[in-house]
């Protein structure tokens, strides 16, 4: 198996952030001001195509994902935009024709790259928020913002498009955070509406500002609870994917687990952590203690190590036995 090098980051990020730098001294140098349509067109292509360019020369033979160029040609755009606003015609442009194309590129390339993992994954590895968060790691060249874009494309997949299954051990009953989450999301409702007429008196768009934020907060809260009977926690090859809807999922492998007992006490400790949403506000049926910490990844890609793990599910019986085997 060949090791694609890593690449030198002095210069992939170095040398636009110098075209970037020499760029802005420019606009602001007494120069500018002589020939402000020439010298402005070419800052502009300096900032939307030398310095993706020169990032590109440098990754292209590395590990680095290309897709990853279009975030140097992003930051150009907008640095380019703050610095030249609307006085270049190329700009304009830029943003009419190509900033479009690059975002249908962009989207297009994470569709196929989701269904091509998907066709490759099989079981309990075969999941939309676990594949999403490889696939935005893979296209941002970072794992806490592939975890995080991840994680908000996963929203809309278990908001509008995902199934229940009946594979698996189901563990929305066993949890009890259906009817807290009815009941927290009815109060977001509520209080939200009477919030956003009390604060359209005195700022009308600060209001829609926040019920924005508030519906898209019931819209995660609500693909978290599809997502609870989409994702169901799963024994694969000697494998445990244990869920909870979109709030935390880990990968055990059978042989690293010490101790599991069935339980529904609280258990304190360090390296002690439950697998859900709302916390104590949640149940718990099983406690699986690991011969070495595993880490856990949150909601938003939050990731957190933990050796022994407080989760519910619905049949922890027939789980225990199946991990005993």
């Amino acid at each position: 198996m060949t090791i694609s090098p890593r690449p030198n980051w002095t210069l992939a990020l170095g040398l636009p952030l110098l075209v970037f730098i020499t760029c802005t001294i420019i606009v602001f140098s007494p120069l500018f001001a002589l020939n402000i349509s020439r010298i402005s067109t070419a800052v502009a292509l300096d900032l939307t195509v030398t310095a993706p360019l020169l990032y590109f020369l440098v990754i292209r033979k590395t590990g680095m994902s290309r897709v990853s160029v279009i975030r140097v040609f992003t930051v150009g755009a907008l640095a380019a935009g703050l610095l030249l606003g609307h006085r270049n015609p190329l700009l304009h442009g830029i943003r009419t024709w190509i900033s479009p194309v690059v975002e249908t590129v962009v989207i297009a390339a994470v569709v196929w790259k989701i269904r091509q993992v998907r066709r490759q994954t099989k079981g309990g590895a075969s999941d939309v928020l676990t594949q999403a968060r490889y696939v935005m790691s893979a296209v941002a060249g970072n794992q806490r913002v592939g975890d995080i874009l991840g994680s908000e494309i996963a929203v809309f997949y278990y908001a509008f498009a995902a199934r229940r299954t009946k594979d698996g051990f189901s563990y929305a009953r066993a949890s009890g955070a259906l009817p807290v989450l009815g009941v927290f999301m009815m109060a977001m409702i509520a209080e939200g509406v009477g919030l956003h007429f009390l604060i359209a008196h005195w700022s009308p768009m600060t209001a829609w500002i926040l019920t924005g934020l508030s519906m898209y907060t019931l819209l995660q809260l609500y693909a978290h609870m599809r997502a609870m009977k989409a994702r169901p926690i799963r024994v694969v090859d000697g494998m445990l994917y244990l869920r909870n809807g979109l709030a935390a999922d880990v990968c055990v492998r059978i042989d690293d687990i010490e101790e599991v007992t069935l339980t529904t006490r609280t258990v304190r400790g360090d390296g002690v952590l439950k697998l859900a949403l709302f916390g104590v506000l949640e149940g718990h049926t099983m406690c699986i203690r690991l011969r070495q910490p595993m880490t856990v990844v949150r909601m938003f890609g939050i990731r957190r190590n933990a050796r022994v793990l407080l989760f519910a599910v619905d049949r922890p019986e027939e789980l225990l036995m199946l991990i005993s085997q």
